[in-house]
């Protein structure tokens, strides 16, 4: 997994940061009750990263990627309950 960093946005103890998610899905994908199977297939979605610091540190991150974009490139959006396989 490769993030390309488009922007980056401070204000006080709050960084946002605008990049994409790019790679190839080879290996299994955790999804909601399930495992989606490597499909082989590129993805290149957007996704935006949040952090908050506190004396110089992450307190917290939390990330927001694209995940109808995901599925729909790694190709199982339409058939999402036949690509996952519940443990």
């Amino acid at each position: 997994m490769h993030r390309e960093l488009h922007q980056v946005y401070v204000n006080g103890d709050m960084v946002i940061v605008q990049l994409a998610l790019q790679g190839t899905h080879d290996g299994p994908l955790q999804a909601g009750d399930g495992i989606i199977a490597p499909t082989g297939n590129r993805m290149d979605a957007p996704c935006c990263d949040v952090f908050q610091l506190r004396d110089g540190r992450i307190e917290r991150f939390d990330c927001y990627p694209s995940g109808t974009v995901i599925l729909a490139q790694l190709g199982v959006l339409g058939a999402l309950d036949a690509a996952i396989t519940r443990s």
